[in-house]
């Protein structure tokens, strides 16, 4: 029970499907014999929705390698993958730069199936690329585009000295901004992207600047999904149930591999879970038999985001998936699925747990939002107590808000530490979200660190918990 990267059989055209996958298809991409590519969901009539490269479609089931045939194809790639990182004296980090992907024939944007299924196996959350409008614009307004052409329609304005981030086609005439909610194009000469605008906009601070003005709904515009990357962090909330649910998806697409207990190259049903809630401070059992003993057991039909659902044979649980509502689940599913957004199975679903404590609510929305990239993740450094804390008196002897660094607290970013264990201003990653080692305390001894939050209740309402610590690369 190995993976999700399917490999082609043969030589095949990636092809959009209409509504009702008839045979009448346009052809978005091709792939060639082996060619990697990644299922994001299995059709119910024998089509597999796909993501190779930049393509997005579906290809029939019958004209890929699954399972044992698709895994030896794999290890090859993987050999030389390694081989090839240990010649440049680099980290391994995945075959995709010696595997071949699909070829796109069709743009993006006129690919109705790119956004067919949001789940990618790609980063999704971007690298903030700062862009000022500067004053070459002789209106003082620039038009954000639906399309990278000055006929295509508005979608946006952008005045003068206001703030986008630049999410694609950085070296072309027309890029890609985000700016607010408009997404869209506008011509680069009007836009100041240079490394002293930068450390402006990062030294006065990004939330000083004004975005975008919206002149086209969102929803209807049709440059919304040209990427699905974003600068916006996956949990716009910060509730406990919809931060675990963004952070589970960022692995929709990885491979299913049985005992597996990795997120990125593959776990079982039970070891996607277990490492997905260990990351929320919640240690689980390793299999899915044990798990279903945890918590508080509720019916099916009572399931809430980010409870538990268990499937049982003849008195045996042999699968667990993560309920994500309207019946929908996240889940490791098997070798030839991988892990992706399925539906319950009613039929053999025998139970629920509720593992997570709804009374422990995320400080300020702020430090629960999963802002860290799975290439982010460097090493491991082990498990840590964690523990919250605000500038006052009772926390820390002192209400001066100023770190041991000397720079004020921040919540979502200040972490206090043992210099020892974790030097200051390194940065770290505790459950998806991405904190500064800024602080110290006399009670911060080895592999524990103290979360600064914005006020006194928050802290004791957050209580203690453990998690896995990760170093940024």
């Amino acid at each position: 029970m190995e993976e999700r990267k399917n490999l082609k059989q043969k030589g095949l055209d990636a092809a959009l499907a209409n509504q009702q996958l008839e045979e009448k298809v346009r052809t978005v991409g091709t792939l060639s014999q082996d060619g990697l590519l990644y299922i994001l969901k299995e059709e119910e009539n024998g089509w597999l929705y796909i993501e190779s490269g930049n393509v997005r479609g579906f290809v029939k089931a019958s004209e890929v390698y699954t399972g044992d045939a698709a895994q030896e194809i794999l290890d090859v790639y993987q050999t030389k993958a390694q081989k090839k990182a240990e010649k440049a004296g680099m980290e391994y980090t995945g075959i995709e730069g010696t595997a071949k992907t699909a070829e796109a024939t069709v743009d993006a944007k006129e690919n109705q199936a790119y956004t067919y299924l949001r789940a990618t196996v790609n980063p999704t959350v971007a690298e903030k690329d700062y862009a000022l409008v500067n004053d070459q614009i002789g209106t003082g307004i620039l038009n954000i585009k639906e399309e990278n052409n000055p006929d295509a329609r508005t979608v946006g304005t952008l005045k003068q000295g206001q703030l986008c981030y630049i999410l694609a086609d950085k070296d072309a005439d027309w890029v890609y901004i985000e700016s607010g909610d408009v997404r869209g194009f506008v011509e680069k000469k009007y836009l100041d992207n240079s490394d002293e605008t930068k450390q402006q906009i990062t030294t006065t601070g990004e939330e000083q600047y004004k975005t975008a003005e919206e002149t086209v709904k969102p929803e209807e515009n049709a440059a919304l999904y040209y990427t699905l990357a974003s600068v916006k962090e996956g949990t716009p909330s910060g509730e406990i149930r919809e931060s675990i649910l963004q952070f589970a998806s960022q692995f929709i697409g990885n491979p299913y591999v049985w005992g597996g207990t990795s997120l990125t190259d593959g776990a079982d049903c039970s070891g996607f879970v277990q490492q997905i809630y260990k990351q929320y401070g919640y240690d689980l059992p390793r299999v899915a038999e044990d798990q279903s003993q945890c918590g508080t057991k509720i019916p099916v039909e009572d399931a809430q985001p980010g409870d538990l659902i268990f499937y049982a044979k003849e008195g045996h649980i042999y699968h667990v998936v993560m309920y994500a509502g309207d019946g929908k689940t996240i889940e490791a599913a098997s070798t030839k699925l991988g892990i992706i957004e399925g539906k319950v199975n009613t039929k053999n679903a025998v139970w629920a747990t509720r593992i997570i404590n709804d009374n422990y609510t995320l400080a300020g929305g702020g430090i629960s939002n999963v802002n860290a990239t799975n290439e982010m993740y460097g090493q491991n450094l082990g498990n840590f107590q964690i523990t919250y804390y605000c500038a006052c008196e009772i926390c820390c002897n002192k209400a001066d808000g100023i770190t041991a660094t000397g720079t004020p607290v921040v919540e979502g970013q200040t972490i206090a530490v043992d210099p020892r264990v974790i030097p200051y201003g390194t940065k770290v990653i505790i459950g998806g979200h991405i904190f500064t080692a800024e602080d110290c305390g006399g009670a911060i001894q080895g592999n524990h660190i103290d979360i600064y939050v914005n006020n006194h209740a928050e802290a004791t309402a957050l209580g203690v918990t453990n998690a896995d610590v990760f170093l940024v690369k």
